[in-house]
């Protein structure tokens, strides 16, 4: 680096070659001259040793080049920077962006949980989407302030108004995201205010939910009967779904490799890029016996992604969900159960032949598998499964 103290004339004179260049000032201030192969532009360095450190530390002062960014600036930046050095403050640690009103923490929250999201659009995956809704609807309803500015009477007022459109454990899962985002953000951001979202009352929770109607065995029969062997990728995700009881993001992010058709069939289900798991227990093995196995083995397993066409789109919505619950009400006519209800079903056939609650959790991906199974993921586990649901096969719907 040569020694010369910096004026405009000279630095105006400064010609870029094939390498780069440097010039220092006074205080650890010097000059980069970036090569004619990244464009030649002038831009400002700052040097300083820490006290105790072995090796000065060397930092950019931006990216604005000269002369936008002046001799005279950069000086004057760096006679600030020496004096928050002398005061034992920390010039270069990236500042935070202060959490002023509750929808600061959306994008804060997003960041911890590792979601992928556009901090501009307010678009992500289904995760962060969900949040970013919830979050409006409460500060549309009572307003955009700090979290612990909340009164407990208006969020009671909150829960109440949103009461007359949804149902109550719509409401509950709204208010478990807000929370959730607001606890998050005050732990990892050593945020000392006590907000009031925590223990909500939510007059008759449960007391207007509807009981999802399980599939009738003649149903499951009729089904099994009309998409046997068929090629029509909506024919085969539903084939998948009777006997795996899988979720529609589940079975519709799958990838080839996922699919084993060895000794034992079975499918390993885990988080991949094209899907989030609800819950970490929704990692799981599940054994492929009855219409499942047969939908697996007319998969076409060259292309990655089994089911590219229905990948969850950007702003993570199953975009197959509809077109598969088309496809069973035109085979079981108008009102007949969804997709969803397969898992419900399948957890009733495996209750009519005995198979162990823990393990219907587990196929069904409800459990926490490391406190109920040590045999989990073992072929033996895999094949005493696959027998539960094979015994299921020929289950008659309950008379009650």
């Amino acid at each position: 680096m040569r020694r010369k103290r910096l004026n405009d004339r000279f630095i105006t004179s400064i010609k870029p070659t094939d390498k780069e260049q440097f010039f220092s000032d006074d205080d650890g201030l010097y000059l980069r001259v970036a090569p004619l192969s990244e464009g030649g532009g002038k831009t400002w360095r700052f040097r300083y040793k820490p006290i105790g450190a072995k090796w000065p530390i060397k930092k950019s002062l931006g990216k604005a080049h000269y002369p936008a960014f002046g001799l005279a600036a950069a000086r004057s930046k760096v006679i600030k920077i020496n004096e928050e050095l002398a005061l034992d403050q920390m010039p270069f640690k990236k500042k935070q962006k202060k959490l002023e009103v509750a929808s600061d923490f959306v994008n804060a929250y997003a960041k911890l949980k590792k979601l992928r999201h556009d901090p501009k659009t307010m678009k992500g995956e289904k995760a962060y989407t969900d949040v970013v809704r919830n979050m409006k609807c409460l500060t549309k309803n009572l307003g955009d302030y700090p979290p612990h500015d909340y009164s407990k009477m208006e969020i009671n007022d909150f829960i109440s108004d949103r009461l007359l459109e949804v149902k109550t454990t719509s409401v509950r899962r709204e208010l478990n995201s807000i929370r959730a985002v607001f606890n998050l953000v005050y732990e990892e951001h050593e945020i000392d205010h006590f907000h009031r979202f925590r223990k909500l009352n939510i007059p008759g929770l449960g007391f207007d939910s509807e009981d999802r109607n399980d599939f009738t065995s003649d149903q499951l029969n009729l089904l099994r009967e009309i998409i046997a062997g068929s090629n029509n990728i909506i024919d085969q995700i539903i084939g998948l779904f009777i006997d795996t009881g899988m979720r529609s993001s589940e079975a519709v992010g799958l990838a080839s490799e996922d699919i084993k058709l060895g000794r034992i069939p079975h499918i390993v289900l885990h988080k991949n890029p094209m899907r989030r798991l609800k819950t970490k227990n929704s990692q799981r093995i599940i054994p492929l016996v009855g219409s499942s196995l047969a939908a697996a083995q007319c998969l076409d397993l060259s292309d990655e992604w089994l089911f590219r066409k229905y990948l969850i789109t950007e702003r993570g919505k199953c975009s197959a969900n509809a077109t598969i619950n088309k496809r069973i009400h035109k085979i079981l006519g108008p009102g007949s159960p969804t997709s969803h209800s397969f898992r419900h079903t399948l957890s009733t056939r495996l209750r009519s032949v005995g198979c162990p609650k823990e393990k219907r959790k587990e196929i069904s991906g409800w459990a926490n598998i490391s406190e109920h199974s040590d045999m989990y993921g073992t072929p033996a586990d895999i094949k005493n499964k696959a027998e539960y649901i094979e015994k299921s096969l020929d289950w008659i719907t309950e008379i009650l």
